[in-house]
């Protein structure tokens, strides 16, 4: 089947326009990118009707970085408006379907990059995660998204949600490829922090957020019989209203002038998720800052015990869209709640499919301290 036939069906990009790099480690791989990620001469939408024939000048440094080194880029995959969501309902493009259940949400906000993935229109798939947006959709559409530790990649040339927050992220099906487009994207002055752990025998710790998913915990003992539990008390007390106060703040810095001049082209949830950035007071946003540095010192104290930390992606599978829509910041608690804390310490963070649920996937996270993401890449590639 064509990929636009496919993509009729899925949605899983919004532009179709091919970047053929040279001759590099990349050769024969192809890529989507998230349609926040700008590439000259190819419009970047954000999968808002604010930017619907926004044509970048330049390309974003990752997209330059993947056509050195050989890589084919196929176009922009579909995104939740600026990035700003988890169910990937809210584009401009229409829903992204997930490959398991076309009714069924593809997860968000690099919906359309997790789907064609799954689906093989590309080998991989690049997105943006500031809460989870590569980790989730990557949980309930079966495939592998992993989150560098913050400040690995160049977000220049990213339409930004939370610069203090934003990470690029890869999404692939298998770690191979993963691993392949590591080593040839990362800049050599960081390719340390893929070292693998002098340990021979790694210690594992489980966090578990809730009894929505002790079953896949369960299933996690069977690999790791000797994984301890990890307490991380001021990450679950404080740790979501903090990175959401970063968020909502910053984001709303960016869109200010949109915000009050075309307030109506947004899409009902990503308006009132930004909207409510612009009443936070200063005081809450620098209490966020503090409270950050003292969850990030009770993070990094954890791994004196354990060396990654296991726990579920996502308390639910993937919803349907009907369900959703119009009820997106409902499902969007459930989507990112345990993936954000990750995002507020900097840490890496990779979902892998581990288990269904009523036929349908959901992932297992590894988690590891702040630019050890090769200990994480190396317990993700045992599970798989």
């Amino acid at each position: 089947m064509s990929l636009e036939r496919l993509n009729s069906q899925y949605n899983a990009f919004i532009t179709f326009q091919e970047m053929r790099g040279g001759q590099g480690p990349l050769s024969g791989l192809t890529f989507g990118i998230k349609d926040v990620i700008e590439t000259a001469g190819i419009r970047t939408t954000a999968g808002s009707r604010i930017l619907l024939e926004y044509v970048p000048r330049r390309s974003a440094d990752i997209v330059d970085r993947i056509l050195k080194a050989g890589g084919t880029i196929l176009g922009k995959t579909n995104t939740h408006e600026f990035a700003v969501g988890a169910t990937n309902t809210s584009s401009v493009s229409g829903p992204a379907r997930n490959p398991r259940d076309r009714e069924r949400i593809s997860g968000g906000s690099s919906g359309g990059s997790a789907v064609a993935v799954a689906l093989r229109m590309i080998d991989v798939g690049v997105g943006t995660d500031t809460g989870g947006s590569v980790r989730i959709p990557a949980s309930l559409c079966g495939v592998i998204g992993f989150k560098p530790s913050y400040g690995i990649f160049s977000t220049r040339g990213v339409i930004p949600f939370s610069w203090s927050l934003d990470t690029l992220g890869f999404l692939t099906r298998d770690h191979e490829t993963l691993w392949r487009v590591l080593m040839a994207l990362t800049p050599v002055e960081r390719r340390k922090v893929y070292l693998r752990s002098p340990r021979t025998k790694l210690r594992v710790g489980v966090f578990l957020f809730d009894e929505f998913t002790s079953d896949l915990l369960e299933k996690v003992m069977e690999y790791f019989p000797q994984a301890k539990p990890v307490n991380l008390p001021n990450m679950l007390r404080y740790g979501r209203w903090a990175r959401r106060v970063i968020a909502t703040s910053e984001g709303a810095s960016y869109h200010l002038t949109w915000i009050r001049s075309k307030e109506d082209m947004y899409f009902p949830d990503v308006r009132d998720i930004l909207k409510s950035g612009l009443d936070i007071r200063a005081v809450d946003y620098l209490n966020a800052l503090r409270l950050r540095r003292v969850i990030l010192e009770e993070y990094v104290n954890a791994f004196k015990e354990v060396d990654v930390i296991l726990s579920p992606t996502t308390r639910i599978p993937a919803p349907k869209i009907s369900d959703v829509q119009g009820k997106e910041k409902e499902f969007r608690e459930d989507l990112v709640a345990n993936t954000e804390l990750f995002n507020l310490v900097g840490a890496p963070s990779i979902s892998i499919p581990f288990l269904e649920r009523d036929g349908l996937p959901m992932g297992l996270m590894v988690s590891g301290e702040p630019y050890k993401d090769g200990v994480v890449l190396e317990v993700a590639k045992q599970l798989l």
